[in-house]
Formats: C-alpha cells, structure tokens, sequence
C-alpha cells in the first residue's frame, strides 16, 4: 500500500443506550466492570415493572394453590371437554378475584427491554471494533506524520491538525517561495539540529501541481497536490501522497523497526538501499505500531481474548476475512446509521492493520464458557419460575398441559439463551448471566415476602364467615341442667321416711 494514510473516520454512536454504555466503562476504566454497572442500573430502571409482575405472578400462585381441590374436582368432571373446563375455572376465577393478565403487561414491557438491550449491545459491539480500529489506524498514520513532524510554535508553514495528521499552509509556502522551484524553510531558530530545515519543491505532473516537503532528518517526502482559484488566487490543498526519504534513512538513528533495527542495519549493501525496501520497512513499522495498540487496549476480560467477540473456539480476537469484518461491521454500507462511519476503508488497507496480528488471528477467543454459563443460569432461572409457578402449570388445563409446557421450556429457554451467547459477543453474555442472577434473588425475595404476608394474614384470623359463624370454630358446648335429687323426708322413727305424695289429674294419689 505504498505509504499511504488510512482516513478512517471517528465512529460516532448514535444511540443513547450506548453512550450510556461508553460513559460507564469511562468511568471504570473497565469494560467488564462498565457492563456490570449498565446492567445493574437497567435491572433498577425495570425494577418497579419487575416487582409488580413477580408479585402478581407469586399471589395468583398462592390463590391457585387455594383453589387446587375444586380445579382438580372440575379436571376430573370435565375431562372430556376443556371448553367447558375453561368456563368454569374462569367462573372459579372470577369468585376468587384470581387475575389471568395481572402480570402480563410488566412482562410484555420486561421482553420489549431484553430485545433493546440486544439492540445496544449489538451496536456498541461494532462501535468499540471501529473505535479500535480507528486507533489502530491513528498509530499506523502517525509513524509517517513524525518524519515530518514540526514544532507548530516556531513554524509556520507545517502544522498539526486536531486529529494529529499534518498539513501544510499552501498560500503560505507559495507566498515565501515565489519563483523559487526549491526553498529551504528555517524552521528552528533556537537551533534544534534534529528539525533545523524544512526542504520545499514545486512541481508538476499529469495529476496536477504539487508541493514535495520534508524536514531536515525526517524519513518521508510528503507530496501535497494542489489546486489554485483563478479570481483569488488563493491554493488549496488536495491529495496527499507519501515517499522514502532514503538518504535520509540512512543516517536516521530514532527509527527502529521491532527488533530494534535501523534501516541501515537492515538493508546494508547499495543495492539493497532502495526506495521500495526503505517503504517496506517503514511499512513494518507501522503495522507493528498498529498491533501495538490493539494490544494495549482493554478488550480482554478473564479467559476472553476479546470482549467484543463472541466467547468461542471458532471465534478468534481480530476477524481476519475482510468479507465478514465488513458485514458484521456494517462496512458494506456507504455510511454507517448506527456509528457515523465512512466506509472508505479498503481490504488492503484493513489487512495492513492487521498485518502483524498473527496470533490474534488464528487464537481461539474463548471456549464456550460464559454460554455454558449462560444456559445453566437460564436453567436455574426456569427452575424457580417452575417452582414458582407450579399451582397455574398444573391446573390452567383440564389435561395438564401447562405442566409439560413448563418442563419444556425449562430445556428449551436455556439451550436458547446458549445460542445467543454463541451468536453475540462475550459482552453480551456478561449482561445475559448477571441480569438473571439478579432476577433469581429478587424472585426468591418477592416470593418469600409474598408467602409470609400471606400466611400471617391466615394466621391473624382472616377466615371465612359462613352463617355469621367462624368456619374453623366448633360451637361452645352446652352445659346440662343437672336435677336436683329431692331428699326423701324424715319421719319418726316408728312409721321410717315419708313417701313423696304423686298429683295425678290435679289431685293427690
């Protein structure tokens, strides 16, 4: 490629979930960390909804659970003709205040959220590998900006932009020129001899006029086309091209390639000392500066090479086919919607970026651990729910089909969460285990609390009334009338005791 610049645009998120994803792994300094920060403060966002919904879900349980002997009296009734079965559990409802769609709504609004934050994580995902890349390319550009780098203080003429590449001030240049085809430029008045000169041509080619410039010591001629308005007279620059500067190579001692080499220890007859191995060189410099800095950033969390990449044997830290980096990335599009990124990036230029990133290449990024993690924590998650929920599986059906339902998707839910762990990035993983984790505790609490609310409202005398007595009360016991004996009378001791005298009719017998 020459030595050509890669002009890769910033990307820019467009999506307010994922600044609030950057604005957290910024302030820990840690992507793992930022994640797990977003996830707790989107489980706090939907925690009222949350709460709502368990609570609901956890009474109607208890509620069926009452119901259990007249539903299972019904299933056996009807057990031929669930149409019927159904009207009476929904007049069975009905009389209990049993409601069918109490949670429905927090958990239609729980789904909504979880496809938004796969929609988050997807974009920050291709975000972060253009952020990377767009640093890569910055390291990679700026090995060729510091042979011509200049202090901007004490020159006028060559200066840095905001982004850090280097441009010259045509008008200004072509103004001390004048006729001159060749100017040497003081470009150091307090006598740094590493950056003294700065050597100026004008010339022109098929492409057009040029202005050719290079410091004294620097080790690239940078050539700048350029075009002048007829009316103002005033230039403006172009295209840029870059060129060994080889005599300057050959006394350069500040670059070194990753061996610690100079180019003259490297290429060390004349006939080696070329202008295409002096490119060459360069070249390798720079994508050992670009690999550098993929290196130094923090995308490596635990056993994962590369957070932003799914945790997978088949999956390596740097997509090295040009074809899926650019679909997955969205490269094939003319501009990018969601990161603001011009497509200008080309596969020789992509595959220079990378050039020198062979283990990242061919490495496996994980081993399937955060899917595993991911489905057994998703099991246990269809686990409590199970449990949770046992009345409303066994008993919303005259056969029981709820409770089959139930066992299957208690396989079926965690071999889906795998898949996603497998098709998304590791970061998306992270979210997926620590947002259930939290729902299990909170499920576990909300049924607790719910459970002991009730049974002391049971236990504090709420019973029901049935003909204004206390169902569970037996009736006080009546005590009987005991009869007084009557004590036979004395008589003397010659007639002995007098007999009671009987009425019969009203007289005496």
């Amino acid at each position: 490629m020459l030595l050509g610049i890669i002009d890769f645009i910033k990307p820019e998120t467009t999506n307010f979930l994922v600044d609030i994803i950057v604005w957290f792994v910024k302030i820990t300094s840690s992507v793992a960390w930022g994640i797990v920060l977003f996830t707790v403060a989107l489980k706090l966002i939907t925690l009222p909804f949350d709460i709502i919904s368990k609570i609901s879900m956890r009474k109607n349980s208890l509620k069926m659970e009452e119901m259990r002997p007249e539903l299972e009296k019904l299933q056996k009734q009807y057990a031929d003709d669930k149409q019927l079965y159904n009207q009476k559990m929904m007049a069975l409802y009905k009389k209990n205040g049993y409601s069918m769609f109490g949670a429905c709504l927090p958990t239609i609004l729980m789904l909504v959220i979880f496809m938004v934050a796969i929609s988050a994580f997807n974009k920050y995902s291709a975000y972060q590998n253009l952020t990377y890349l767009y640093e890569m390319s910055n390291s990679y550009n700026e090995v060729v900006y510091e042979g011509v780098e200049v202090d901007e203080s004490e020159n006028p003429y060559v200066y840095k932009l905001a982004n850090g590449k280097t441009t010259i001030d045509i008008n200004k240049v072509l103004d001390e020129m004048g006729a001159n085809d060749t100017f040497v430029f003081d470009i150091d008045p307090v006598g740094d001899a590493t950056l003294s000169t700065l050597t100026v041509t004008k010339g022109s080619s098929e492409n057009g006029n040029y202005v050719e410039y290079f410091t004294e010591n620097g080790y690239v001629k940078v050539k700048s086309f350029y075009t002048t308005n007829a009316e103002t007279g005033k230039s403006k620059v172009g295209t840029t091209e870059f060129s060994a500067n080889l005599d300057a190579l050959l006394v350069n001692d500040t670059l070194v390639n990753a061996q610690g080499k100079k180019f003259i220890e490297v290429y060390d007859t004349v006939e080696k000392q070329t202008g295409e191995n002096a490119v060459k060189f360069i070249t390798g410099i720079r994508q050992e500066a670009s690999a550098k800095t993929f290196r130094q950033e923090k995308t490596k969390f635990l056993w994962v090479k590369n957070i932003w990449v799914a945790d997978s044997p088949t999956a390596h830290p740097i997509e090295s086919d040009w074809e899926t980096f650019k679909t997955k990335q969205g490269l094939e599009r003319k501009k990018n919607k969601d990161t603001a990124t011009s497509a200008k990036l080309t596969q020789e230029e992509y595959s220079s970026l990378i050039a020198k990133l062979n283990t990242e290449k061919e490495e496996p990024n994980g081993y399937f651990i955060l899917a595993i993690l991911t489905a057994g924590i998703s099991f246990l998650m269809q686990f409590v729910t199970s449990k949770s929920q046992k009345a409303q599986m066994e008993l919303q059906t005259v056969d029981g089909q709820g409770a089959k339902s139930q066992k299957l998707m208690m396989w079926m839910m965690p071999i889906m969460m795998a898949v996603f762990a497998f098709m998304y990035t590791a970061a998306f993983s992270i979210y997926m285990i620590l947002s259930s984790a939290i729902s299990i505790v909170s499920t576990l609490g909300i049924n607790w609390l719910v459970d002991k609310k009730f049974n002391g409202k049971k236990k504090k005398g709420e019973k029901e009334v049935v003909r204004g007595r206390v169902r569970d009360e037996e009736p006080a016991p009546v005590p009987e009338k005991k009869k007084k004996e009557e004590e036979p009378k004395q008589g003397d001791f010659i007639t002995g005791p007098v007999k009671q005298k009987t009425h019969i009719r009203g007289r005496l017998k």
